[in-house]
């Protein structure tokens, strides 16, 4: 639709739904797996036999996602300015999990459907033709995304444990819950107040929980933090993320560069809780320059806490692109065009997180999300070149 300042309009809008009702005939059955847990003695000789390693499941179904969008497309100014809104919610049910199940059984999980998770969100994209000259011409656009999720239902359960602890004396501690009502990624547990005099931890407590250890809303020396006062403590997911892409052509030079944000999400430094106490001196073990700074006693035991849950915004320069058109008559002879050209991918970071890096995602379990124990570093690369066209 044409008329009035647009040069271009178009309205979408858009209904899908994904899924298959029907039985997956793999995952519902019984599966058997060998190993020295289903070897048996035969005579003088050990012989290798099958084990049960998963709960068959005959109602079994695949996720069932439907979706609604509407979007608006438009172009400005003879297309010099064009861009898009769109606007969703996604639900999808029938999730699948892992869950335990009463004993005796084949074995201590099965695969269920269970629950439901909404999504909806809303993406806008800008594109500009800021200069056009004769020898000149930038193009620049903007792409702002921010979504949100939530767990509408679990089938009963009040909630799931996910994103296990890793380090020394974290047995059976997890970092995340699945809850109604929550997104997923949600960070649950102690909240740290500070610390004594002594260098004790300080947590913040109920009297209703830990009695005559809460003194004033908080635990008193030397007093851990009671389940009863686990509480959310952070939240995995971006406010919004952005994505800023330019594009210049200046005679025969060409340069381009990304730039991409992530505002609002949390981190869990679980490398900082592992190795960023002094209590790591007494284990001979290596530990962070931040342990010889640390305030907390040096036979106080890492503790996780919100301490531990950072803001993880950041700024990352992706790439940048420089490249140049060559008259070389020895290369043009043959080849349609010749440039050479540098790149450079990851250049900058530009973050509070004390880590190396916030965009992270390491851990097991379901649906776990923004936990850093020891990621590998994203590498800086430069490479450089010569592009022929034939």
């Amino acid at each position: 639709m044409a008329g009035g300042p647009f040069s271009d309009l178009r309205v979408r809008l858009g209904w899908g739904l994904q899924g298959n009702p029907g039985v997956d005939p793999y995952t519902s059955l019984i599966t058997l797996t060998s190993g020295s847990g289903a070897t048996y003695p035969w005579g003088d000789a050990p012989h290798g036999g099958v084990q049960p390693n998963s709960n068959g499941n005959p109602n079994l179904k695949w996720e069932q996602t439907a979706q609604v969008n509407a979007a608006v497309d438009f172009g400005l100014l003879s297309n010099r300015l064009s861009g898009s809104v769109e606007y969703y919610v996604k639900n999808t049910k029938d999730l699948l999990l892992t869950v335990n199940v009463p004993q005796p059984a084949l074995s201590s999980t099965q695969l269920v459907n269970v629950g439901k998770l909404r999504n909806n969100g809303l993406e806008v994209s800008l594109d500009a033709v800021l200069v056009s000259h004769p020898g000149l011409v930038w193009r620049a656009g903007l792409v702002f995304a921010s979504e949100r999720n939530k767990v509408t239902d679990l089938g009963g359960t009040s909630f799931i444990t996910s994103g296990p602890v890793s380090g020394q004396g974290q047995s059976n501690v997890n970092a995340e819950r699945i809850m109604v009502d929550f997104p997923l990624g949600t960070f649950f547990g102690p909240k740290y107040l500070g610390l004594d005099a002594s260098g004790k931890q300080i947590f913040a407590c109920t009297a209703a929980n830990t009695g005559a250890s809460c003194v004033s809303g908080q635990t008193t020396t030397g007093a851990g933090p009671d389940a009863g006062d686990y509480q959310v403590i952070g939240n995995a997911n971006p406010d919004f993320t952005l994505g800023f892409h330019n594009q210049v052509n200046w005679g025969k030079f060409d340069v381009s560069f990304l730039v991409r944000a992530a505002v609002g999400q949390d981190v869990f430094n679980n490398t900082a809780l592992v190795y960023g106490t002094q209590s790591d001196a007494l284990q001979d073990k290596n530990f962070l320059r931040s342990a010889l700074t640390d305030p907390t006693g040096i036979h106080e035991p890492a503790i996780y806490s919100s301490r531990w849950i950072e803001s993880g915004t950041f700024v990352r320069l992706q790439n940048i692109e420089v490249d140049y058109q060559l008259d070389l008559p020895v290369l043009t002879r043959s080849a349609r065009s010749a440039r050479l050209y540098v790149s450079a991918d990851n250049l900058l970071l530009l973050t509070g997180y004390s880590g190396i890096d916030p965009e992270v995602f390491s851990g097991t379990g379901t649906a776990v999300r923004g936990i850093d124990y020891l990621t590998y570093p994203r590498a800086r690369t430069v490479t450089g070149g010569i592009r022929l066209t034939f």
